[in-house]
């Protein structure tokens, strides 16, 4: 996940990554997805939960830089593909939204489900020695780390409740993983399994998030339907969006 950073550290920043040989215009990955899974057999269909029941769970948890994952939160994990895990709310949906795409012709690839907060404080700290080592301060890169990566207690991966989703012919977590097949199956299709795309690229003001065409939280279909059609974001949704939320 990514925070929204201030213009004068951006600038800095974007220099740093063009002269260090890199372009400005992919975000940088929350963690590096380097290979496609071994090929398996067909897929077969989930037994988790009957198709009917697809999306019926909800759970409208919202977590974000002022709103941390509750110290009493422990999600019931269970495996969705290879060895992530989600929350059981939203782990049966995810199946079958996996399992449909590949029916209909479309590869989509979990790249990252469930993490722990040591897993998530690690995630943070190697990003800051990264940038760190591209010449910001302590205090910058810590800024502009909070752009790209959630402060440990505050991702959504921590809930169990999000996923990133590629594909397998391209990998990259970066905005143009929206012009692939996949990002458009999953845009027209998410609702329908309990799914929104959480940080839509016209909310980064009241998410504080910025664009990720690939991060899709489970909220269950009825609230996915109706943020989809209105267009808001979980927090317009939940009506705690203001002045907390943009700066």
């Amino acid at each position: 996940m990514k925070r929204l950073w201030k213009t004068g550290t951006a600038l800095l920043l974007a220099a740093l990554l063009i002269l260090s040989g890199c372009t400005a215009r992919g975000p940088a990955p929350e963690e590096s997805v380097s290979s496609a899974p071994e090929e398996e057999d067909a897929m077969p269909e989930p037994t988790m939960i009957p198709r009917e029941e697809v999306g019926e769970l909800e759970n409208l948890l919202l977590v974000n830089a002022e709103n941390p994952v509750p110290d009493d939160y422990t999600p019931e994990l269970y495996p969705v593909s290879g060895t992530y895990q989600m929350d059981a709310d939203a782990a049966g949906s995810m199946l079958w939204m996996l399992y449909d795409a590949a029916a209909q012709g479309v590869d989509l690839m979990v790249v990252s489900a469930y993490r722990g907060t040591e897993r998530q404080r690690q995630n943070f700290n190697n990003k800051v020695q990264e940038y760190i080592s591209l010449g910001l301060s302590e205090e910058e890169a810590v800024e502009v780390t909070s752009q790209w990566i959630a402060p440990p207690g505050t991702s959504e991966h921590e809930t169990g409740l999000a996923a990133d989703i590629v594909t397998p012919g391209y990998q990259m977590l970066n905005h143009g993983f929206a012009e692939t097949q996949a990002a458009k199956w999953l845009a027209a299709h998410a609702p329908e399994y309990g799914f929104i795309l959480r940080y839509p690229e016209d909310k980064t003001e009241i998410t504080g998030i910025t664009y990720e065409p690939w991060h899709f939280r489970y909220v269950g279909k009825h609230a996915a339907r109706e943020i989809t059609e209105r267009g808001v974001s979980l927090e317009e949704y939940l009506g705690v969006a203001g002045e907390t939320y943009a700066e």
